[in-house]
């Protein structure tokens, strides 16, 4: 068996912990599960997979969840998953020399993402730490918990060949506000309790952008912004770049502006944020320097958001070129949104022309 034990919670799991425990099987993990008070078969299906499966008395607490499937652990090397996410693809040696020579530092992996309803799916890539030893991490925060060095200060990251599938936000909308306001009842009552913490800030903003509310997503954004933040932190660029969208829907470009150009050092080689940048030139009028924003994002192979790097940032590209009257510019660039379907409604129009 490998040595890495991977720790899972759950609670009425039941549609989806089996496709997640199954792709865990060809690799030799030990499997731990917390169930924190199913009432369906989960914990049932569970025990197809492992005989480590344990009861956790719920206390509005994630983390206090996590840690304690964590303790239930054989081995110190844990990774971590959550049961409406799936191994893509895993490179096991990897594995093996980040544990034998990166034992200090805590492993990252991609994680493709699908949100929004059945009709309407949307798709992005985040990454997030799930590697560790034990001895030298542990989770904080009741929800959206972090991975945090026992001994305090910075956690050193590196980013591994593994790819989890994520669709645990495919749901109806009445699923979406319940969720959200469960989401944002913890986060205030850890607000409560850590009132200088800007990720809780970002998190609020988050859960209110979840329910539609934009304006108080972008209150707490700008709270969590107004702290002192280490811009190489990835919650600081997704808070940045999160305002920056908010604002923009609001129709507030002028502000969007203001608020993320002093941004522009911290994050130029960030295809997210130079996409942001082109909408914001946009909506302001300064169609030039969104043609270089736009320019800039496509040069990057990795971008969160699907098409920032690529089909969405040439699509606006070339409604900047046609208003520009430089319709066969305009057109190379719409060739280059592929299968992008507002970008194929255009070229059937030059293709009747």
């Amino acid at each position: 068996m490998l040595p890495i034990s991977v720790c899972m919670i759950a609670k009425n799991e039941s549609k989806r912990i089996e496709r997640c425990l199954s792709s865990l099987m060809p690799y030799g993990f030990e499997i731990v599960v917390a169930d924190t008070g199913s009432s369906d078969n989960t914990m049932e299906i569970a025990r197809r997979f492992t005989d480590k499966v344990f009861t956790f008395d719920w206390c509005d607490d994630f983390s206090a969840a996590r840690n304690f499937s964590i303790s239930k652990a054989s081995f110190d090397w844990i990774f971590m998953i959550d049961c409406d996410e799936y191994i893509k693809t895993v490179d096991i040696e990897e594995f093996i020399y980040f544990m034998e020579h990166l034992s200090h530092a805590a492993g990252s992996v991609n994680r493709e993402n699908v949100s929004g309803t059945s009709d309407t799916l949307d798709y992005y890539t985040d990454r997030t730490e799930r590697l560790f030893n034990r001895n030298l991490y542990y989770y904080t925060g009741i929800i959206h918990e972090q991975l945090t060095p026992v001994s305090g200060g910075n956690m050193e990251c590196f980013l591994l060949n593994t790819v989890l599938g994520h669709d645990g936000y495919v749901m109806t909308d009445e699923e979406r506000e319940r969720k959200s306001q469960r989401n944002l009842s913890l986060l205030l009552k850890q607000l409560e309790k850590e009132p200088d913490n800007p990720y809780v800030y970002y998190q609020l903003g988050k859960g209110f952008e979840m329910t539609g509310d934009y304006e108080k997503s972008c209150q707490y954004y700008e709270k969590g912004l107004s702290f002192p933040l280490d811009t190489s932190l990835a919650y600081v660029q997704a808070m940045v770049v999160a305002n920056g969208f908010n604002l923009l829907r609001m129709g507030k470009a002028g502000q969007a502006l203001a608020v993320c150009r002093c941004f522009c050092d911290d994050f130029a080689n960030s295809a997210d944020f130079l996409y942001l940048m082109g909408l914001i030139y946009r909506d302001n009028r300064l169609y030039e320097e969104a043609l270089g924003e736009f320019a800039k994002a496509v040069t990057f192979e990795f971008a969160n958001e699907n098409g920032a790097n690529s089909f969405l940032a040439y699509y606006e590209m070339g409604n900047i070129l046609v208003l520009a009257e430089d319709y066969d510019l305009a057109r190379q660039c719409y060739l280059q949104c592929g299968d992008y379907a507002p970008a194929q409604e255009i070229l059937k129009l030059y293709e009747n022309q």
